[in-house]
């Protein structure tokens, strides 16, 4: 997953939120489930910090999205991050999830 934390500059969040995008594609939607995440890494600061103005259009927001995308899949097949897929908190998740 690629997740988001903080103030989204570019939805003016009042509140800081956490928008975890999960990388596999599902059948059908899991609205109110329980989701158990391990963050592993880090890509980049919310861009508000980064050039002090917002994003000047929604397709320039999901163009940065899925560039962070590209660079969380690349980094998963690194050795640093392949062990994560052996954690026991990840094979619990799974287990919990069947």
């Amino acid at each position: 997953m690629v997740m988001s934390i903080g103030w989204n500059p570019y939805f003016n969040n009042a509140e800081k939120t956490i928008e975890p995008w999960l990388l596999h594609d599902f059948d059908e939607d899991f609205y109110g489930e329980e989701l158990q995440l391990a963050i592993v890494g880090y890509i980049r600061p919310e861009a508000l910090m980064i050039i002090h103005a917002n994003f000047p259009s929604l397709e320039t927001l999901m163009a940065k999205i899925y560039e962070d995308r590209e660079i969380a899949e690349k980094a998963l097949d690194l050795p640093f991050y392949l062990k994560y897929k052996e954690d026991t908190y990840m094979k619990k998740s799974l287990q919990h999830s069947c």
